[in-house]
């Protein structure tokens, strides 16, 4: 299935993002988080590694990135301090398409 994302919500404090597919609020089935994940990796040529409890990195996304999914907040994508919100907005719209 080819999904459509968006952000969600941007909590700059905790240097998180909350992404939706399909304009919902993916909490139900992490199959959309997948995709997201393999849409990375094949863009990047990274690799996917498990860091947490359904947490990961992708070697190749160049910005440290940690990509989460739970049944509370659905996709949430982590980003270091040292990255801006800006960067990371950057980054993602290469697969989401416009916020």
């Amino acid at each position: 299935m080819n999904h459509q994302y968006k952000i969600l919500h941007v909590n700059r404090e905790n240097c998180w993002i909350t992404i939706t597919s399909d304009d919902k609020f993916d909490r139900e089935e992490p199959d959309a988080f997948v995709e997201l994940l393999r849409k990375i990796q094949d863009h990047t040529g990274g690799t996917i590694k498990k860091v947490g409890d359904i947490q990961y990195r992708i070697s190749g996304d160049g910005l440290d990135f940690i990509y989460q999914w739970d049944s509370l907040f659905g996709i949430t994508v982590i980003y270091p301090r040292d990255v801006t919100e800006a960067q990371a907005r950057g980054f993602l719209s290469r697969y989401m398409g416009e916020f």
